[in-house]
């Protein structure tokens, strides 16, 4: 409830900001402005329904409208913000500048419509390369990682990785049927899922991620929890996901037999697991005990942040997802201060990480400075 009340009072104070800076004060007649404001009004209260109804499980055709109709709603009215408030900023440092001159007040006027223009400009462009990007099929982002003292046997080993698929009311089946085939024409050695498979029940969204039972990577293929599986039937999803053919690792090591060398797979829960379940605390103690000594060590860890295990327990690799990349600029400046790594392929001392963009997206539909990712790794 905490967490409702905050969140939907930054969320009214970002519609407010629009409201007032980038509608009230254009010279447009009153009944216009009124109906625009209207509008506004119409989008943050539908944005606040889907969250109610996402918490209360009730899923239809409707919500789904809703939501659509919310988040849209939401990206379009974020990036305004974002660019209304650069543009006061720049505003407000030329006053400071220039204090003491004084403008005429028709050109005062000419530059604020200007301005607006602008703004307004920018953000629907924004929205439709957005809303492009974001629901086009994902790319293959191919990632040639050297480790050190690989044997030769594990030279040229490919692996795919997957996240953040986010199915339910806006990511559907036809999506992921989309993701199956470009995975199987990869054909890559193994396949891995880094969690945030799903928002909302298996009832009304399991079938969704159906298509990925078609995927058969000759090492398995397996998965690891993120945030999303503990907001709504964890153990349903976890059971569903499993009888697709995914080996779930949760505080858990897998020692892979490929040719003369040995790969351990090690995966943690995400680290909000513990809020829901003991079990899924993490626990690096537990996941690698006992584990014979390997050739390559690979950690699966929803967040990035998870990059402290990594380096501790000495891992070769870690795959990661949850920052979706920052999803859409200038938000993405937001999400890069909460994460040690936004997207891509870093080094921390002795281990790399790489960080999916995500294959879905949560929320508003739209990415900007991103695209939706299906990661090869290969091993050189």
């Amino acid at each position: 409830m905490i967490f409702f009340i905050l969140f939907s009072t930054v969320l009214l104070s970002v519609y407010s900001y629009v409201g007032w800076r980038f509608i009230w004060t254009f010279q447009i007649p009153s009944l216009y402005k009124s109906l625009i404001l209207i509008i506004l009004l119409l989008f943050y209260c539908l944005t606040i329904i889907t969250f109610i109804f996402y918490f209360i499980k009730v899923e239809n055709n409707i919500t789904q409208i809703i939501a659509w109709l919310g988040y849209t709603g939401l990206g379009i009215v974020s990036l305004l913000f974002f660019i209304q408030l650069g543009a006061d900023l720049l505003l407000l440092a030329q006053s400071l500048l220039l204090k003491g001159h004084s403008f005429d007040p028709h050109r005062r006027a000419f530059l604020d419509l200007s301005a607006k223009t602008i703004v307004g400009g920018i953000a629907g462009v924004g929205s439709i390369w957005g809303m492009y990007q974001a629901l086009k099929e994902p790319v293959i982002k191919r990632v040639e990682i050297k480790i050190k003292g690989l044997p030769e046997s594990l030279k040229g080993f490919r692996m795919a990785q997957i996240t953040d698929l986010h199915v339910g009311s806006m990511i559907t089946g036809k999506f992921v049927e989309r993701v199956t085939k470009k995975i199987q024409k990869l054909n890559a050695d193994m396949l891995f899922f880094t969690g945030d498979a799903a928002d909302g029940s298996v009832q009304s969204y399991g079938k969704h991620l159906n298509s990925l039972t078609e995927i058969h990577p000759k090492y398995g293929k397996y998965f690891v929890t993120g945030n999303h599986e503990y907001y709504s039937d964890m153990n349903g999803w976890l059971q569903l996901i499993e009888g697709l053919g995914f080996k779930i690792l949760v505080n858990e090591s897998q020692n892979i037999i490929v040719n003369d060398a040995t790969i351990m797979i090690t995966g943690i829960p995400d680290r909000s697991g513990r809020h829901f379940s003991s079990f899924h605390k993490t626990d690096m103690e537990k996941a690698v005990g006992g584990m014979n000594s390997s050739d390559l060590k690979i950690l699966l860890a929803h967040q990035p942040g998870d990059v402290e295990y990594a380096t501790k327990y000495e891992f070769d690799l870690q795959l990661s997802g949850h920052t979706h990349g920052g999803q859409y600029f200038p938000f993405s400046l937001l999400v890069q201060m909460a994460h040690p790594f936004l997207k891509g392929l870093h080094k921390r001392e002795n281990t790399w990480v790489y960080i999916n963009q995500g294959t879905g997206y949560w929320g508003p539909p739209l990415r900007i400075g991103t695209e939706p990712e299906i990661t090869e790794i290969v091993l050189v």
